[in-house]
């Protein structure tokens, strides 16, 4: 003989149970189970909200998100934060995370005024936008070589103040000086460069640059930026 417990307290204890995980996964069916809304089942669902809430503000759904935080919120008391702030910063982020993006697509065409407006763009967003020096010398470099120097200029600078140990840096922005007419300046990193550089034959290159610079020649004929190119 089998007894069955019909007790509905049980019943719906077990069933509640049974769809645990099920219920944690799915936060938006929780809240109409009210009868399965146990205090640890709620601390769980509101992590998924705020996985959720995470998802949508990335998706630019500013006001999606601040609903699943403040749900979050009302679920799990110990989740201390600005629904509303955390829910720009995300957006913001995604659209910083984009103009780097775009940035970097841009370089590589080698479409430079483009590449340098994303960068910019990015960094109103977040002055701490992760963008590497590499990349702003990279930048200034080719850009340079393809005569648009005084528009990569600011590229030029940032990789210098990001890195200034590098002599690299240092190197691709004396070329930009010199092409925009900034003898002194051009001067003065190519030496850097020269003072750290151990490849005879670039040292050789820069020295005869700053000679011609210095007795107020161009050194940088199109036959000289072919080869730089090249």
């Amino acid at each position: 003989m089998i007894l069955w417990d019909l007790d509905f307290d049980n019943l719906l204890h077990s069933g509640c149970n049974l769809l645990n995980n099920y219920l944690i996964a799915h936060p938006e069916v929780l809240e109409e189970l009210r009868s399965c809304q146990s205090p640890s089942r709620l601390a769980q669902g509101a992590t998924v909200l705020v996985i959720q809430g995470e998802k949508l503000a990335r998706n630019d759904d500013i006001n999606g998100a601040i609903e699943k935080f403040s749900k979050a919120q009302q679920w799990d008391n110990k989740l201390k934060f600005d629904s509303q702030a955390r829910a720009k910063e995300l957006a913001n982020q995604t659209k910083v995370e984009g103009l780097v993006d775009e940035g970097n697509s841009r370089l590589e065409e080698k479409k430079f005024k483009e590449a340098l407006a994303a960068y910019t763009k990015a960094l109103k967003l977040d002055p701490k936008a992760e963008i590497p020096a590499d990349s702003w010398n990279t930048l200034c470099w080719d850009g340079s070589l393809q005569k648009q120097a005084a528009d990569v200029l600011p590229a030029c600078e940032k990789a210098v103040t990001l890195a200034p140990e590098d002599s690299n840096n240092r190197d691709s922005r004396g070329l930009a000086r010199a092409l925009i007419g900034n003898t002194q300046g051009a001067i003065e990193d190519f030496e850097a460069y020269i003072a750290q550089t151990k490849d005879k034959d670039s040292k050789a290159q820069r020295q005869r640059w700053v000679k011609d610079l210095r007795a107020g020649k161009n050194p940088f004929t199109e036959a000289e930026l072919k080869k730089l190119r090249n």
